[in-house]
């Protein structure tokens, strides 16, 4: 349907592209905009040989405007930025007023979407409601759950699933991935190429799971909490990654509630998390998806990190404390 779309230059004006980091969004994109912006005439786009695709292979056509966290797009923004500001989206919305170069369309990448502030996703509303004629926006994003539902409402939504495990994992041999690292990286990738590739060459990932395990699954006392919260109260740059590693440590276990066998093995977590993932109802692990995914949006709102952190660990140590 989409290629279909694309053919006949009949795409909707504003797409949201999302899944977990490494599926392709980016990728899909960027080939989305090359085929928009492509000068051939044939349905086959992009093309891959006129001037236009020449530019937008890497991202330099002039039709195409590209904001991402840290490259500010308004000469009036900070390089390297946690966030992507309002004025970078005011400056997009100029530059959309413009007349386009090439003629076909003009096309807007936001990536790492999630990054955007509250009042940067209330200054795009407008635009993605009434863009101007032949303009496109599509919106990339890891975490959908941090967008307001005011944009998300204004998009399509293509939601990338995940790849299959055994096609990650051929990859990663393709790659000449060290044998004794590509299972776990297959197993913790959540299905994502991307992950799994990044994970296989990084040792502070593993370091840090290790941390996360220890400080979420292995204490059962609420008395606990303080001493641990303290010991991580200056790593609030470690926060994404620890969120993420969180998520992912809930979902394995949810798999293993939903494969419905008692016997499964439940690797690495202490038997009353074991236990959890063998028995406790569905709706227990959706609320620790829940609490780390507020946890996610409070950090956005630049909600004390130590306060956060507490408040995530009381659910946690809560939780695990009944089994």
């Amino acid at each position: 349907m989409l290629l279909d779309q694309l053919a006949d230059r009949q795409l909707v004006h504003a797409c949201l592209l999302s899944g977990e980091k490494g599926l392709g969004k980016k990728t899909l994109a960027s080939r989305m905009a090359a085929s928009l912006l492509c000068e051939s005439e044939g349905r086959m786009r992009p093309c891959g040989a006129c001037r236009a695709c020449a530019m937008s292979a890497n991202l330099e056509h002039p039709d195409m405007i590209v904001i991402r966290q840290g490259a500010p797009l308004s000469p009036d923004v900070k390089k390297d930025r946690a966030t992507i500001p309002v004025d970078d989206i005011r400056e997009m919305i100029r530059l959309c007023s413009l007349r386009t170069m090439g003629g076909n369309a003009r096309v807007v990448l936001i990536f790492d979407a999630e990054k955007m502030t509250p009042q940067a996703q209330n200054s795009l509303l407008k635009t993605l409601e009434e863009p101007p004629e032949n303009t496109f926006i599509l919106i990339c994003t890891d975490h959908p759950d941090s967008l307001l539902t005011t944009v998300i409402s204004r998009c399509r939504h293509i939601r990338l699933r995940p790849w299959p495990n055994e096609y990650v994992e051929k990859v990663l041999r393709d790659q000449h991935v060290a044998s004794e690292r590509i299972r776990d990286s297959v197993r913790y990738a959540s299905g994502s190429i991307g992950k799994a590739l990044e994970l296989a060459g990084d040792e502070t990932y593993w370091q840090m799971r290790r941390e996360v395990l220890s400080a979420f699954f292995a204490g059962k006392l609420r008395s606990g909490i303080l001493q641990t919260s303290n010991a991580w109260k200056d790593r609030k740059a470690d926060a994404p990654r620890m969120l993420e590693i969180l998520e992912s440590m809930v979902r394995e276990l949810l798999q293993v509630r939903l494969g419905g066998d008692a016997d499964t093995e439940v690797p690495l977590f202490p038997d009353n998390w074991a236990h959890f993932a063998r028995s406790a109802p569905v709706e227990r692990f959706l609320f620790l998806l829940d609490a780390v995914s507020q946890a996610r949006k409070q950090l956005q709102f630049n909600v004390n990190f130590q306060a956060v952190l507490e408040q995530l660990l009381f659910a946690f140590m809560g939780e695990g404390s009944q089994w």
